[in-house]
Parts: C-alpha cells; sequence; structure tokens
C-alpha cells in the first residue's frame, strides 16, 4: 500500500452524551495532534489500511493475533449507527503493527481476517492473519477512569500540520466524564485527536507501564489539519474497555474464533501436514517440507503456504454444541482422509481425492456424548493394529479406553485396551491422550500429558498399552484450554516416527524431533 498517498475518512456516526462534551457534530478520529514517537513503548499500535487505501484506522494489539479497534471503521455509513458484520471485513484490511515509524521496516505486516464486533459500543477485535511475534500487546486497565485523570491518546492520523504521517502521535488529555460505556475527555496544550485513525487506544501511563482504557471513536477536532480555521474544541468521545463487558466481549472473541489444528498426511508423501481448520469454516492444507534445512539467518519454514481443501465446517471446530472434524487414513491408500463427528452422533467419511474431499459415507452411529466438551468422552483415530488404516479409539468418561478396529467400511464393536483416564479427557484443569506412532512399528502408541506437564509414552503392545516411559517436562502451559498452548504429534520428517509438534500461544509453531528416547529441538519455526 501507498504510505504517503492522502486518504479518504468516512464520517463516522454522531453522538448525543451527558456532562461538558456534547458531540452531536464531532467526526471521525484516531491520529493525534501532538508529539511524534517512534518509542518502543508504543509497538503495540496498529495501523490498518482499508479498501487499498480507501479509509486507514489505528488500533491496539492487545493479543499476539489480535487488534482491537473501532467498528465504526468497516462500515460505509457509520453516521447509520450500524455496525459490521462479523466475519471477514467487507473490504481489504492490512494491519502494520509493531513499527511506529511507518518509512522504517520490522513488525508485522498482515491481512485482517476476521471482525467480531461489540453489541453495544463502538469497538471491534479484529484478527489478524498471522501472529505478531516479539511485540508486546497492551493489557487491559483493571480500574475505571476517574474525571480529571490525565490519559493518553495515540494514532497515525492528521497531526496540525500533515494530512497522512506516517509517524506515531501521543498527546495528553483530561478525563471530563465516564458513562455508559464511554469517556469523554479533553485535550491538554492544545492535543487533539484528529481525522485519520479511528479506533486510537486511549491509554493510562503509570509506574514505567501502559494500559488500554479506551478505544478513540469520535472528536471536534480542535486545530487539526483541515479544522485549524474552523474549530477549536479539542474534546473526544472513546469507548471503554477498561470494565468486565468489554473484557469478557473480548476474551470471548478471542476463545470462539480459534482456529483446530490437525496433524496428517494428508499429500501420501509420509511426512504429516498442517491441516488448519478456519473460524470462517475453511480447512487449509499446509504440507511439510521434505528435506527441510534451515538457512543461517532467514525465516525457516517447515510447512509450505495453505492450499484450499474444504469449506462450510464452522459448526465442527469442537466448541460447546458443536461438531468435530478428525483427519487419518481411513482406506489405506497412505493420505489422511476427512472424518465427521455431528452433534447427532454419526460418524460419516470423506475420502481424500487429492485436492479435495468426497462427499462421504455413514461409518458408526452413536457418538453424541463423545464430542470432547466437558463432561464428554472423546473419540480418537489412529491406527492400531498395524494394517495401515485409522481404527477408532474411544475414550470414556468412565476413564476407559477402547479400539474398534475399521473394517473397511465400518468399524467393529471394540475391545478394551486401558483404564483409569477419566482425568485426561482434555477438560479445563485435566490433562490430555494422544494417539501417534512413536517407535516406528506402524502402530499408534498412547502418548499421556498430565497437567504436570510431563509427557510420558506408552507403547502399544498388540491388545493394550505398556505401562510407559517418560519422554518429555514442562508442559503444563500447553494442555490446550483457553489461554494455553497445544501440544499435537505428529510424523514431520517422515522417518515414521511421531514427532512433537509445539503451537504456542503466540500461534508460533515448532518441531521438536523424536529421538527415540525424547523429543529434541528442531532448528526451524513456521507461522499458522
Amino acid at each position: 500500500m501507498s504510505l504517503t498517498r492522502p486518504l479518504r475518512f468516512a464520517a463516522l456516526a454522531t453522538a448525543m452524551i451527558a456532562g461538558p462534551l456534547a458531540l452531536s457534530a464531532a467526526v471521525p478520529v484516531g491520529a493525534v495532534s501532538g508529539t511524534g514517537t517512534t518509542s518502543p513503548a508504543y509497538s503495540f499500535a496498529a495501523r490498518l489500511d482499508i479498501g487499498d487505501g480507501e479509509r486507514a484506522c489505528s488500533g491496539a494489539l492487545v493479543d499476539p493475533r489480535w487488534v482491537l479497534t473501532a467498528a465504526s471503521c468497516f462500515v460505509d455509513a457509520p453516521a447509520s449507527g450500524t455496525t459490521p458484520p462479523p466475519g471477514k471485513p467487507a473490504k481489504k484490511t492490512v494491519a502494520t503493527v509493531g513499527r511506529t515509524d511507518l518509512t522504517g521496516t520490522g513488525g508485522l505486516v498482515t491481512e485482517v481476517v476476521e471482525l467480531v464486533p461489540h453489541p453495544g459500543r463502538d469497538l471491534v477485535m479484529a484478527r489478524l492473519a498471522q501472529p505478531t511475534s516479539g511485540i508486546a500487546p497492551i493489557a487491559f486497565a483493571s480500574t475505571a477512569p476517574g474525571a480529571g485523570e490525565t490519559l493518553k491518546a495515540a494514532g497515525y492520523g492528521r497531526t496540525k500540520t500533515e494530512w497522512s504521517p506516517l509517524t506515531l502521535h501521543t498527546g495528553s488529555f483530561t478525563v471530563d466524564t465516564v458513562q455508559d460505556g464511554q469517556v469523554a475527555s479533553t485535550g491538554q496544550d492544545g492535543a487533539a485527536v484528529c481525522a485519520g485513525d479511528t479506533g486510537g487506544p486511549l491509554i493510562r501511563e503509570k509506574d514505567g507501564k501502559v494500559e488500554l482504557v479506551a478505544v478513540n471513536s469520535r472528536s471536534w477536532q480542535g486545530g487539526c489539519f483541515g479544522q485549524e480555521a474552523t474549530e477549536t474544541r479539542t474534546g473526544a468521545l472513546s469507548g471503554r474497555v477498561d470494565d468486565g463487558a468489554a473484557q469478557e466481549w473480548a476474551q470471548e472473541a478471542r476463545e470462539r474464533l480459534r482456529e483446530v489444528v490437525s496433524m496428517a498426511d494428508i499429500n501420501g508423501d509420509g511426512a504429516d501436514d498442517l491441516v488448519i481448520q478456519g473460524a470462517d469454516g475453511a480447512i487449509t492444507v499446509r504440507t511439510a517440507v521434505k528435506n527441510f534445512t534451515p538457512q543461517p539467518g532467514k525465516a525457516a519454514h517447515r510447512f509450505s503456504a495453505g492450499a484450499h481443501w474444504s469449506a462450510g465446517w464452522s459448526n465442527f471446530l469442537g466448541r460447546p454444541g458443536q461438531g468435530r472434524l478428525y483427519f487419518g487414513d481411513i482406506n489405506g491408500d497412505n493420505k489422511a482422509d476427512l472424518i465427521v463427528h455431528g452433534t447427532d452422533g454419526n460418524v460419516s467419511v470423506r475420502i481424500n481425492k487429492g485436492t479435495y474431499f468426497d462427499g462421504g459415507t455413514h461409518w458408526s452411529a452413536g457418538w453424541s456424548n463423545f464430542l470432547g466438551q466437558p463432561g464428554q468422552g472423546r473419540l480418537y483415530f489412529g491406527d492400531i493394529n498395524g494394517d495401515n488404516k485409522a481404527d477408532l479409539i474411544v475414550h470414556g468418561t468412565d476413564g476407559n479406553v477402547s479400539v474398534r478396529i475399521n473394517k473397511g467400511t465400518y468399524f467393529d464393536g471394540g475391545t478394551h485396551w486401558s483404564a483409569g483416564w477419566s482425568n485426561f479427557l482434555g477438560h479445563p484443569g485435566k490433562g490430555r491422550l494422544y494417539f501417534g506412532d512413536i517407535n516406528g512399528d506402524g502402530r499408534a502408541d498412547l502418548i499421556v500429558h498430565g497437567t504436570d506437564g510431563n509427557v510420558s509414552v506408552r507403547v502399544n503392545k498388540g491388545t493394550y498399552f505398556d505401562g510407559g516411559t517418560h519422554w518429555s517436562a514442562g508442559w503444563s502451559n500447553f494442555l490446550g484450554h483457553p489461554g494455553k498452548g497445544h501440544l499435537y504429534f505428529g510424523d514431520v520428517n517422515a522417518d515414521k516416527k511421531a514427532d512433537l509438534v509445539v503451537h504456542s500461544p503466540d500461534g508460533k509453531v515448532g518441531a521438536r524431533l523424536n529421538t527415540g528416547t525424547y523429543f529434541a529441538t528442531a532448528p526451524g519455526d513456521d507461522w499458522i
């Protein structure tokens, strides 16, 4: 995008509030007519280019994958009071985060792929296509602003002398009133929130730390470029995020719109690929790079760019009230198929056709209480008997694990394999079980991940799993619960032994290779 050409800005909805600030004629805000800064302390600041230069907004990074900004940035007629629909932005939106001087380099430049608007405030959570790395998100304020308090606004829009500056600007503001989820404030020493970047953060600075109090929404623009001859008022109105209601909404957005990632060999080359289920219902496959060799000083990518395989699975992300998807080689052709587990309890198989999955056939029924949600059992799929076809593994709330063998068009009645796993169903506060071929004998072993962070392997002995051996430690924050990372097990280097794949909360994915008795740190990481 061009960072030098003038930007066109849509007018925001008007607002009426009680107290010293009445913004019935206010106009869009964002950048601050104040002091320019390149301080890394403000690296959480974000600039949004909407519609290829049609409109620009500011925002604040509140999570490695999320920018908080104003909902009115994403509607064509803000004065109508409408908010954008949830989902993908109507116009291509590119976010630049971690670069307070836009003429420089570094930070992250990526698209916004999902919007979650607040139901009653000019706020929206914008999900980034890629997570940031090394950029500290700003924390939400834990206490409300008070009248007379000084806060600081930041943004990239107009100043007193510039139409489209390339440096972040900040200015100090005095809180006038706080009510109805909004903060009314007035600029100090001529500072003003100007037209340019709606959605800029209103910040509290205390004891060397910064926290997000509100998001700028409307302003008089007194003294801003283009308004200097006609307007002197420097009042502004911002949507609060310091209260529990706003923060619960933001947290819900982060949890609800989270991808589900699986490891499976989709293209049949012997190396497991990353299979990503997006919140939009799309399935994307990022194939493993065989003979992977990282280059010193260069970004290392163990998985290729993604290819679209299927769509329409937004109700199969495994959340309460939803179904689940799994991936495993059902027909023995060495390519993982799509296994669909509906809330009606039916399990069907959609065969891998090379670039898509077919329409599917029914394989099993009666599993409505095995969707892995709190209070329910879990299903897994893995080759237990070594015939190169994935079997159905049933993990009940009673802690029993049984195996139902793949018979070509259905799974048999099952046999008992293990017991005592009622605290390993993956619910909050519990451990997790995984299944993968750890020793390379062609049969899936039982991998146990405890809440103490230890990972142990119980080898498949043909009719049961042995007593297990310790393989790794330190994974207590990787149990897949809200706010935690995930572990996956898949053969990323095509040596027929499952490796440990680590998916951290910041979105980073790294492989730890199977050495035979432990997982070793592998060079190179990938982004999903």
